[in-house]
Order: C-alpha cells, then sequence, then structure tokens
C-alpha cells in the first residue's frame, strides 16, 4: 500500500467532532501479517514527513491502537512502534509547552503535561514492555497515546487560551 494520506482539519473545523480523529481506537489482538503491512505503511509515512516526530494509526484513518515515535529522527533504529499502550502513571511537575501536530497543520498550541510517563505497550509483533519517559518524550508519548483515544492537543488548551498560526512547511 505504501504512504498513507495524513488526516488534516482546516480553521473552521479543529473542534468537529464529525472526524473520525475524534472517535477512540480499537486494540490490536492480531499481530499478524496484514497488521504487520498496516505498521509498515505507517512507519513509511511517517518518515515521509521530515518533520514528524510522532503519528498516531487514526491519523491515516486506521482505527487501531498503534503509534510510532522515533526517538532521535537521525537513527531510525530508535523509531518505537507502540501498540495497545497505556498511561500506567505520570509524575514530576507540570510543563507548559507548545505542541503542534500532523492533522492540525496551521496552528500550535499551549498544552500543560506531566514531565514524566510510565506506559505499557506491545511491540509491533505483540511483545509486552513497559518504558519510563521524562521531559519532551513524555509529552510525545502521551500526545500520540491521545490520538489513540480520540483526543487532540486542542482539547487539553487551558480554556481561555488560543490557538497560535504556525508558519511552517509542512511535507
Amino acid at each position: 500500500m505504501g504512504k498513507l494520506q495524513v488526516i488534516q482539519l482546516e480553521a473552521d473545523n479543529i473542534y468537529s467532532t464529525e472526524t473520525s480523529l475524534r472517535q477512540p481506537s480499537a486494540v490490536v489482538t492480531d499481530f499478524g501479517k496484514e497488521f504487520q503491512a498496516e505498521v509498515d505503511d505507517l512507519l513509511e509515512t511517517f518518515y515521509g514527513w521530515k518533520i514528524a516526530i510522532g503519528i498516531s494509526a487514526p491519523q491515516v484513518g486506521i482505527q487501531k491502537r498503534i503509534a510510532i515515535i522515533n526517538m532521535d529522527k537521525t537513527k531510525i533504529e530508535d523509531t518505537l512502534v507502540i501498540v495497545n499502550p497505556e498511561i500506567l502513571s505520570e509524575s514530576g511537575k507540570k510543563d507548559i509547552k507548545k505542541e503542534s501536530c500532523l492533522s492540525v497543520p496551521n496552528f500550535r498550541g499551549q498544552v500543560e503535561r506531566r514531565h514524566k510517563v510510565n506506559i505499557s505497550y506491545q511491540d509491533r509483533y505483540g511483545v509486552k514492555k513497559e518504558l519510563e519517559i521524562e521531559g519532551f518524550h513524555a509529552r510525545i508519548f502521551t500526545h500520540e497515546i491521545d490520538h489513540l483515544n480520540g483526543i487532540l492537543f486542542v482539547d487539553r488548551m487551558a480554556p481561555n487560551a488560543e490557538l497560535e498560526p504556525l508558519e511552517m512547511k509542512w511535507e
């Protein structure tokens, strides 16, 4: 199948519930050949976006609990495929930082997240793992897990916070 198209919301429908991005994703139970092809397509899509540091399956219309996160964009072997992730705990200080998203390409906003998270997940072959992440990577993981739950970063912004225009070339 190859590179997939990323679902992108325009300014007038960022908060709409009439998008598959707002639907919770299904738990993966079959790690067979079809699933592996979906993961390969998601990886190809991810690497096709130079700016991407994470992508979730719902962003390309696959309603499954799969996300791709790169811990170091310069090293392909540092790309994690996380399947059925769950946040076990969040701790540390709360950080407020600007976030953006491939699915909301023209905006960014201030989002508060915890500095440290512990997650459980399965790798692309179904092997269960746990991981403790801090700082910027904790933000990436929670952003992508939010996608799997039908939540966008704009939903995490303070009620009176405004979206900022993002002047960036999305490719």
